[in-house]
């Protein structure tokens, strides 16, 4: 149901903007410049979450804060046209038009006309401070939506492991190794947490296992996650078996009978004699 209504309200943004194309509000350059203010926004909430990057956009918060950025597009190209800044009629004038109000507003909405310190940090007063709340609530309601969503995927993946300790280490090296363009440094800094986390004795080793899985979902993704983890199957459980010791035979087990060869050796030694 969420996600019904989260593609009826795109929709509707889709069809609010045709009708004010065809009733002359807004204008194709209007509408390329807000596109471009959409795109930044979009691309900065892609940017926060690599879990699950295209779902956190499409929540409440992620879409608000992309609105915001269409809107200070809008707003920049209408004072621009409403002052004739470019005066000149041509395509020079349109796309200098266009990339100011679609670029100069993300420049002027993230700028402060000064900073305050308070206490440790330093708060930049100007547009910038309406944009970083927006973003903080924004990254706020992304968060409760990524949690719920999160756990439910990690729970799902990887309930059937038996033995934590071992499996961890193997999931976060098949992991990392199907992936090619994570640095080294990601790569170290995963391992160690992840040997921090198997180290915690105050955490039973289940929780640990879905704790691990989490901190492998923030940087390959849960799509990989996931193709890991059927990749391995039961070699993930099967590792963690050690192989059946052999069972002695029976005190009274009848001897085993020879076979062909070791009757045709006998033989041909008593052949010799």
């Amino acid at each position: 149901m969420a996600w019904a209504a989260k593609l009826y309200g795109l929709l509707a943004a889709f069809a609010l903007v045709c009708l004010l194309y065809v009733g002359g509000h807004l204008g194709a350059n209007q509408i390329v410049a807000m596109a471009i203010g959409g795109a930044v926004g979009a691309v900065e909430i892609l940017g926060r979450y690599r879990h699950a990057p295209v779902r956190a956009m499409l929540t409440l918060g992620g879409l608000v804060y992309i609105v915001v950025n269409i809107g200070a597009s809008w707003a920049a190209y209408y004072t621009l046209d409403a002052f004739e800044v470019f005066k000149a009629t041509t395509v020079a004038k349109d796309l200098s038009q266009i990339l100011t109000a679609g670029f100069g507003s993300l420049v002027f909405m993230r700028s402060s006309f000064f900073k305050v310190r308070v206490g440790d940090s330093d708060i930049g007063i100007g547009p910038a401070a309406i944009l970083d709340t927006l973003l903080l609530v924004a990254d706020r309601g992304v968060d409760r939506r990524e949690a719920v969503a999160r756990a439910q995927d990690v729970t799902e993946l990887v309930s059937h492991v038996r033995d934590p300790r071992i499996v961890a280490k193997m999931l976060t090296k098949y992991s990392l190794a199907l992936m090619q363009n994570v640095d080294e440094k990601t790569s170290q800094d995963l391992s160690d947490a992840v040997g921090k986390i198997m180290a915690d004795v105050e955490v039973p080793d289940a929780i640990k296992m879905d704790i691990v899985a989490l901190r492998l979902g923030v940087v390959v993704g849960p799509d990989v996650l996931e193709a890991a983890v059927a990749a391995l199957g039961d070699r993930l459980n099967a590792a963690t078996n050690p192989p059946a010791p052999l069972s002695a035979p029976a005190p009274n087990a009848p001897a085993a009978s020879p076979t062909a060869e070791a009757l045709k050796a006998e033989i041909d030694q008593s052949a010799k004699l």
